[in-house]
């Protein structure tokens, strides 16, 4: 692991943007239509590099992939490990139920 006794060190942590083609291959991956198709690894591996590459030139002493490889990280978690399907009732939470004309209104409005 890095140290330094001069100055903190610093990282980057989550998502950057990420390519067309990329975003592209990473939406049929969710869809599970990239069965067999090498194009998505050599599309990460490309990101990775570059985006690697980018946070060196702009100083970052630890770099992060980026999260290049994921749609998004409930995703990944969902891909990667088992006990994270189907889907579950939540209580309404305390605003409607202390404000049922506010919830009304936001409902009706679209807002979340």
């Amino acid at each position: 692991m890095r140290h330094s006794d001069d100055r903190i060190l610093t990282t980057h942590v989550g998502s950057l943007p990420r390519g067309e083609q990329l975003t592209k291959l990473l939406l049929e991956q969710e869809q599970d239509q990239l069965a067999g198709r090498p194009e998505f690894e050599n599309a990460v591996l490309e990101a990775v590099e570059a985006v690697v590459a980018s946070q060196a030139e702009c100083g970052i002493d630890i770099a992060c992939d980026g999260e290049m490889p994921r749609i998004s990280f409930s995703t990944y978690v969902a891909r990667r490990m088992s006990g994270f399907s189907g889907e579950s009732a939540r209580p309404l939470p305390l605003d409607a139920v202390h404000y049922p004309k506010w919830f009304e209104w936001m409902q009706r409005s679209g807002m979340r």
